[in-house]
């Protein structure tokens, strides 16, 4: 987790600008029944001699929610995923850590154990997460939301939980669609994954760093 953390941040910068204090191993045997069940069930339903199903790792800032709590309790809940989403309900995660990093998404807290939340704490906290992807409906674009007739998808999204068991979009900024244009400042563009059903998520390490004075 350290050495993969170290490749993420800030196009491999990551040694000069922040440095990591501590990382936890999650066990919770109950997620991890669960993402297998997850995953035996899609490769039953998917026909896996043509189709690759993927899963990676990535990161998942829970924002005000302690990540501890997420790890001991039932994992990431796509319920408690907000609807304004570039692609719906769901959760959220990225492949570069410092998407996940913006203020927006990170975990803060005056204490190393992440007890005490403080949006101005010294200590960052991301989990990484197992993402169990399948069959990944891939965009660079995002879906509007709903129109006066409470549609949100378009025909493609509607494949979801049929052809696709995912989406793979961007890359984006982590506060607005698509990349930094060309002269813009910005390194945090990242491919963001959303999965749709809780047991495709399996919270494995919780990352807690201090951002060097550069």
């Amino acid at each position: 987790a350290s050495a993969f953390f170290d490749r993420q941040r800030h196009d491999g910068r990551t040694r000069h600008t922040h440095t990591v204090v501590k990382i936890r191993r999650i066990q919770n045997r109950s997620l991890l029944s669960r993402f297998e069940a997850e995953r035996k069930v899609m490769h039953q339903n998917r026909d896996t001699d043509t189709v690759e199903l993927t899963c990676d790792y990535s990161w998942h800032g829970s924002g005000a929610v302690q990540p501890d709590h997420i790890a001991a309790g039932s994992g990431l809940m796509t319920q408690f995923g907000s609807e304004q989403g570039f692609y719906g309900q769901g959760n959220y995660s990225a492949h570069q850590a410092s998407y996940s990093h913006h203020e927006r998404y990170v975990y803060r807290s005056s204490d190393a154990e992440g007890d005490h939340r403080d949006a101005g704490g010294q200590y960052f906290h991301l989990l990484l997460v197992r993402v169990l992807r399948g069959n990944p409906l891939k965009t660079t674009e995002v879906w509007k939301p709903p129109d006066e007739t409470g549609c949100r998808f378009g025909a493609v999204q509607d494949k979801l939980g049929q052809q696709f068991d995912s989406v793979e979009g961007g890359p984006h900024r982590p506060t607005s669609s698509g990349p930094y244009a060309p002269g813009e400042i910005g390194s945090d563009n990242s491919v963001i994954y959303v999965a749709y059903h809780p047991n495709q998520c399996l919270p494995e390490f919780i990352v807690t760093y201090t951002q060097n004075n550069t």
